[in-house]
């Protein structure tokens, strides 16, 4: 009798352990919420996953709808069309011979000579994929027999556990010739294009500058633009660049997101912009991560179609009529002009709208009053002159 109990017991045991390998192995998937390229439209939803050996990858696509139910081919045609990084083989269209993924790094192609049967949903079909339909809410996975798991050999049906990954989106920055570029700043042989793209709306706005030299700091670019151009301005924080602003008539253009980040010819740019090194060609871009595409972790495009600015006229019709100032940018000292002879208060604000000098002068028209600077930080600085019947504001920076 024990020895039947014993028996009874090892053999349930024998039957929990397979049963516990057969179900513990559970195919790895993904949420349709972390899916970064969605292709396709419509109210319906799919997830398509491939997991390849060597190296042991899993990548998801979204697609997305609007009738009941698709076929996994129709799925696997749009992504082929929309993505070119993603292929398939299938000679007679109803059977796969290979899926193929190359973006430059990852060069994925079939392991083993042959596919075996995709999942929907965690579980083996038989039908052909240009047969097999998919309903909203549902997942497929192919897998390479090389890193799949056998958890039924009877049906052959194996599950793939490495962790899936979001394909990323395919983009491409926006840029714009130099030739179209209407307003140029600076003077010299070398040539460089800056560009800010805004959000709310999404809007991008390119100047040129020019330069001699070997190179020229971005800062040094910034700066001068916004001494030039009234409409512009930016916003130094305690890591880098706060916020950067345009205002033009019923244009006022500010960050809508929660950061800016900067391009360098597409390639994201890592260095404080106070030391970033331009050279003639180069082609830079600030951006608000809020209309930004994420194309890989931590590098953003932006796709929005880049004009050129207008070439500014001297009236910032916020501030009033212009005000001359030179020189600009300034090291120990600068020279503001004064348009209406008699008594004209003359004041310099920092970027954060603090006061740092004040004068009052009795003065003639066209009269030249200095103001130093030798006491103030590099950067950029708002000087603005008040008389009995305006007031007028210029940038100066101080170098």
């Amino acid at each position: 009798m024990r020895f039947k109990n014993f028996t009874l017991l090892f053999l349930m045991g024998i039957f929990g352990l397979f049963t516990t390998n057969l179900f513990a192995q559970q195919d790895a998937t993904i949420d349709p919420a972390d899916i970064r390229y969605w292709i396709g439209e419509g109210e319906n939803e799919v997830v398509f996953i491939v997991n390849w050996a060597e190296p042991d990858t899993a990548l998801a696509w979204g697609y997305r709808f609007s009738t009941e139910t698709v076929t996994i081919k129709d799925v696997m045609d749009a992504i082929a069309a929309a993505d070119y990084r993603f292929s398939y083989d299938s000679p007679n269209g109803s059977w796969l011979n290979d899926i193929f993924f190359n973006d430059g790094v990852l060069d994925l192609s079939l392991t083993e000579p042959m596919w075996v049967s995709y999942l929907v949903n965690g579980e083996s079909s038989w039908n052909t994929f240009d047969v097999q339909t998919l309903a909203d809410g549902d997942y497929v996975k192919w897998g390479d027999t090389y890193c799949g798991t056998l958890v039924d050999p009877e049906n052959y049906i194996y599950v793939w556990e490495k962790e899936v990954a979001a394909v990323y989106p395919l983009a491409y920055e926006a840029k714009i010739e130099p030739s179209e570029i209407l307003y140029w700043i600076g003077t010299g042989a070398n040539e460089v294009v800056f560009c800010v793209n805004w959000n709310n709306p999404n809007k991008a706005l390119a100047w040129g500058y020019r330069f001699d030299g070997e190179s020229v700091i971005l800062k040094e670019v910034m700066d001068d633009i916004a001494a030039a151009d009234g409409r512009f301005n930016y916003v130094q924080g305690e890591w880098g660049v706060a916020d950067i602003t345009f205002d033009e008539g019923d244009l006022h253009l500010a960050l809508a997101g929660m950061w800016w980040l900067y391009n360098v010819n597409g390639v994201m740019g890592y260095n404080g912009y106070d030391y970033e090194p331009l050279v003639n060609g180069d082609f830079i871009k600030w951006g608000d991560e809020s209309c930004a595409t994420e194309i890989a972790e931590w590098t953003y495009v932006w796709t929005q179609p880049v004009e050129p600015v207008s070439v500014f006229d001297g009236v910032n019709e916020n501030t009033g009529s212009s005000l001359s100032v030179y020189p600009n940018p300034a090291v120990s000292e600068t020279f503001v002009t004064i348009e209406n002879a008699g008594l004209n208060e003359i004041s310099v604000y920092d970027m954060q709208g603090r006061l740092v000098n004040k004068v009052s002068v009795n003065a003639m028209e066209g009269e030249q009053v200095r103001i130093g600077t030798e006491t103030l930080n590099s950067g950029v600085y708002f000087i603005t002159v008040s008389d009995d019947s305006a007031v007028r504001t210029a940038k100066l920076v101080v170098k």
